[in-house]
């Protein structure tokens, strides 16, 4: 798979939690992660992963982005989270707050 591929995905699976996806921090290899709903930077990533490889990250951290524990703090992760699975995301707060 192409890196081109792999940002791509990458780009579509952080979308739709709300975050994009901005520009490389390092050689290329590490791109800013930066909240869609006020632009606030909430970490990096890097293009080095295997196909199918973020949709299993971002699944298996949906309860932190929905309790509000990762993302930004303008709460943008948490509610994006709430619209995608309503019941799950209530859970996690509930478990995790």
């Amino acid at each position: 798979m192409a890196t081109t591929d792999v940002l791509s995905e990458i780009r579509a699976a952080y979308a739709r939690i709300g975050i994009e996806l901005g520009a490389p921090v390092a050689y290329g290899t590490y791109y800013r992660l930066r909240c869609a709903g006020c632009g606030g930077t909430v970490g990096n990533v890097g293009d080095r992963l295997l196909p199918g490889m973020i949709d299993a990250l971002l699944d298996d951290s949906f309860d932190l982005y929905a309790a509000g524990l990762l993302g930004c703090a303008c709460g943008h992760q948490a509610a994006r989270a709430e619209a995608l699975d309503a019941p799950r995301a209530a859970a996690a707060r509930a478990r995790l707050t």
